[in-house]
């Protein structure tokens, strides 16, 4: 009930704010709304950290719907002062008699001072090409600067506030010191992200991993009719490197060709040394966001595995191929297909013998749709066949079906 209410009172104070600064065109509101279904059989993802089917003995299909509204309010206080703000009711899962969550994920404050621009509080950390994050919100102070054509910058990010305050361990604070650089020639555009981790926390103190550093740059092209895109991530220093002292890197190439009413596309990722727990979590930002297919990326309701997700450790790899067509059969209907090859790991893949190393890959056949409902509603579906190789003893084949309805305003 309280919480209930809180958000009651929230909803009024944004209702408020509408009707006194709307008629002085001070307030901005956009957001999202989501509805989705899923249907999945064989889906290694149900097994929790493992990406392996683990048996026939354990219900393997999943039916299931749930639902996210945001709303992101910016109220353009004068020419030099903007107050942002975004509330996400969220990931509600039919049937299961459960509240509504709901949280403020971003509330911030910029102000152009000092010949920049200064935001400070929770924010947007998208970057580049979606590869490393995109709408993650972190606590940051971030200045922001403009020369031609270059954007350049740094920040200061809390990652985590006083876990440990001790002599002996500082301040207990994680924080991460960035700089970033963004530059546009022609239809062409590229970036590069520096960050430095500083971890002052007692368990990594005790383990002598208390820095670490990370390095992305991304391009993205466009000539004629064809569209490049490409990013790559680079993680090092002892905090950052995994449990072997080997640094973990890896990328994406993607390419597009649009000759409409049909486009044709093609994308090659790799990743090395990550040592993720499978599904669910492989300790990799752009996993909530890298969604390459159907089956591939958790920012996808049909997804099975993260790309680079893998259980094994050391020197393991990943990589991914595919290609597909989309063909836009009217102005309110487009269909589309890809085929892709992922290994998930050269490692980790299921056998009997003690110590072995075998490889598990996936072979990937996606069909997709979408059909414009209405103005800012659009229809999603698809559906795809995934036969595995030393996924599980049996390797049982995976098929998955998705739609959803998105409103955007």
């Amino acid at each position: 009930m309280k919480k209930a209410l809180s958000f009651a009172v929230a909803l009024g104070l944004v209702a408020g704010l509408a009707s006194v600064a709307s008629a002085a065109d001070m307030l901005t509101i956009h957001g999202d709304a989501r509805w989705r279904g899923v249907y999945k059989n064989n889906a290694p993802m149900m097994y929790g950290a493992d990406f392996r089917v683990a048996d026939d003995t354990q219900n393997n299909t999943v039916q299931e719907m749930d639902q996210r509204y945001r709303v992101n309010a910016d109220l353009q206080i004068n020419d030099d002062v903007k107050i942002n703000g975004r509330v996400a009711l969220a990931d509600q899962i039919f049937g299961n008699d459960q509240a509504m969550n709901y949280y403020v994920d971003r509330a911030n404050m910029t102000i152009k001072t000092l010949g920049g621009s200064w935001t400070l509080g929770r924010q947007d950390a998208s970057w580049g090409n979606k590869f490393l994050a995109y709408g993650l919100s972190v606590d940051r102070v971030k200045a922001t600067y403009k020369a031609g054509d270059l954007t350049y910058g740094g920040y200061l990010q809390k990652n985590k506030e006083g876990a440990d305050i001790s002599a002996e361990n500082g301040d207990g604070d994680n924080d991460t010191w960035g700089a970033f650089l963004v530059g546009k020639a022609g239809d062409a555009s590229w970036g590069l992200l520096l960050n430095y981790v500083k971890d002052d926390t007692n368990a990594t103190k005790a383990s002598g991993k208390d820095t670490g550093y990370l390095v992305d740059p991304f391009v993205t092209a466009k000539v004629g009719p064809a569209t490049v895109m490409a990013e790559l991530v680079y993680k090092g220093g002892d905090l950052l490197k995994n449990s072997e002292d080997k640094a973990i890197w890896g990328g994406f190439v993607a390419g597009a060709m649009d000759m409409a009413p049909v486009s044709v596309k093609g994308l090659i990722a790799y990743y090395k040394n990550n040592e993720g727990t499978g599904v669910g979590g492989s300790g990799r930002d752009c996993d909530n966001d890298f969604a390459p297919s159907l089956l591939i990326g958790t920012c996808n309701e049909t997804a099975i595995i993260d790309f680079g997700g893998t259980t094994s450790t050391g020197d393991d790899s990943t990589y991914l191929v595919g290609a597909g067509v989309d063909f836009k059969a009217s102005d309110k209907v487009t269909v589309g297909a890809l085929v892709g090859y992922l290994m998930a790991t050269d490692k980790g893949g299921y056998c009997t013998t003690a110590g072995c190393e075998e490889a598990a890959s996936l072979v990937e056949v996606d069909l997709t749709a979408s059909y414009e409902l209405a103005q800012n509603a659009t229809y999603n579906f698809g559906i795809a066949y995934g036969s595995p190789d030393k996924f599980s003893e049996k390797d049982d084949p995976i098929i998955v079906v998705g739609n959803r309805v998105d409103v955007k305003w």
